[in-house]
């Protein structure tokens, strides 16, 4: 495949819990990527792509800053990149939201240090006045936070392992501010949530707004999305196949299948009677299959699939 037009996009390609989960859908829609050995470099079987590996929490930086063309960020970074640098909301856009599993961004405190406190209200009635200490990898979110709750509190980045910072014995932080998916990790850390700040908080497609108004770098920008996005949307999706071989069976089966919602395809078979073909979510699958059965249908199979477009 040749570069025909000469346009070349640089994509920032998250390290941490987005790695795996983007690497899996490119590799399902066809991407062949390969990760240089120090793990900077992602190479890809595109002529139009460059793809490097960096830390969520810098790329809107990058991207305002129009070293790179887009990157796959969270919301929260993003939202804490607009209160830190200047002119980021003008300068980078938001092309999509991306169909990941979404998080939440919350506060919380270690249940031993302050057994009492069920809520930001609770902490602020113990402490009083107290300077407390504040950790977060989202300083700004977290010095607005303190304005609107009114907290005292010294903002600080423990840069990485946020929890750790309110860990008994001897914390270095009162409270924390951090993302979570289902908390897990904060209980078995022996942490309580006491707030919840923002709540769902997805991953986001961003991109310089300069670039993005190139015909050719957004056509390539939106194309990948598409192929990401039609892959995930994909996981719950199977193909559901069976044979009619009594051609009375076949249209009582056709007329239920199109009044269930269902566009099917049918095709000869050879011996007489048909093949039919539909795409489900996998979840109906228990509950078709007995009808099917019932029908006239034989030799049920059911195989995953990347469905591509509407």
């Amino acid at each position: 495949m040749q570069n025909q037009n000469g346009s070349i996009v640089k994509i920032y390609f998250p390290d941490g819990h987005l790695e795996k989960p983007i690497w899996d859908a490119m590799v399902g829609a066809g991407y062949k990527l390969k990760k240089s050995e120090r793990g900077y470099h992602i190479g890809v079987d595109h002529p139009n792509f460059v793809f490097k590996q960096v830390r969520p929490q810098i790329m809107p930086f990058y991207v305002m800053r129009g070293r790179g063309d887009g990157g796959i960020t969270g919301d929260d970074i993003l939202e804490n990149s607009m209160l830190r640098y200047t002119g980021l909301k003008e300068k980078v856009v938001v092309v999509e939201k991306l169909p990941f599993r979404p998080t939440k961004l919350v506060v919380a405190i270690s249940e031993e240090i302050y057994p009492d406190v069920k809520s930001i209200e609770d902490l602020k009635q113990v402490v009083g006045n107290k300077e407390l200490m504040f950790a977060s990898e989202f300083p700004e979110l977290a010095r607005k936070y303190c304005d609107e709750k009114g907290l005292n509190a010294v903002v600080f980045d423990p840069i990485g392992k946020t929890e750790a910072a309110i860990l008994p014995p001897d914390p270095e932080a009162d409270l924390i501010l951090e993302i979570t998916e289902f908390g897990t990790t904060l209980r078995e850390n022996g942490c309580r949530i006491i707030d919840v700040v923002k709540d769902p908080v997805y991953s986001v497609f961003i991109a310089n707004r300069e670039s993005y108004r190139n015909p050719e770098k957004k056509r390539l920008m939106e194309n990948l999305i598409t192929d990401i996005k039609e892959v995930l949307d994909s996981k719950n999706l199977i193909s559901f196949m069976f044979n009619v071989p009594e051609e009375g069976d076949i249209p009582p089966i056709i007329d239920f299948l199109t009044k269930e919602g269902f566009d099917p395809t049918v095709s000869k078979l050879a011996k007489g009677g048909v093949a039919i073909h539909i795409i489900l979510d996998r979840a109906r699958v228990k509950f078709l299959k007995p009808i099917i059965r019932d029908m006239g249908g034989k030799r049920i199979a059911t195989a995953p699939l990347i469905a591509f477009g509407d």
